[in-house]
């Protein structure tokens, strides 16, 4: 090959490997486990506003231990799922299923927990402003109300998701 095409090939590959990673999660599939909610009723957040008939969305990978001390807790962007991060987990992978239990979120927003494209309460425009601790808000609640866990080994997440295992940090360091 020539030269020119030589020197572009790394750029190539590193391009065809991040837009396979950041390419939109895939769909849910029978083999997986079986999505979750959690019903919480009305979210009250930051704002003084409330997210009527409030439900959030899971999916877990693994086993958690009877000491609930093995959960990590994943969360995505605003426009993924908890498929965001499928490649991550399993046997011998980052987020081993054979020492952990992952806890897989869907956020606020994002069409599977309430959000302003499914909400009878409040659609489309009339749905109230959220923020990043309102997401961490209904993942804490999710964790310690409904799992009854009072803590996780860590929080992960891309993008957006980021930014809520930060505030994580913060707020429940």
């Amino acid at each position: 090959l020539p030269r020119s095409v030589d020197a572009k090939a790394p750029a190539a590959a590193a391009l065809l490997v991040l837009m396979v990673h950041a390419a939109p999660a895939v769909a849910h599939n029978p083999n997986q486990p079986p999505h979750q909610q959690y019903r919480i009723g009305d979210l009250k957040l930051e704002s003084g506003e409330t997210i009527k008939d409030f439900q959030i969305t899971y999916v877990t990978h693994g086993t958690l231990n009877a000491q609930k001390s093995n959960a990590i807790l994943m969360v995505t962007a605003i426009s993924g799922n908890h498929h965001r991060l499928d490649f991550l987990i399993g046997p011998g992978r980052a987020l081993d299923t054979e020492r952990y239990c992952i806890v897989c979120v869907d956020p606020i927003g994002n069409g599977l927990t309430t959000s302003p494209s499914n909400s009878a309460a409040q659609p489309r425009m009339k749905f109230p402003r959220f923020t990043i601790r309102d997401m961490v808000h209904s993942q804490h609640r999710l964790l310690t109300d409904h799992l009854k866990m009072d803590h996780v080994v860590a929080v992960v997440g891309p993008s957006m998701g980021g930014m809520q295992a930060l505030q994580w940090g913060v707020t429940h360091p």
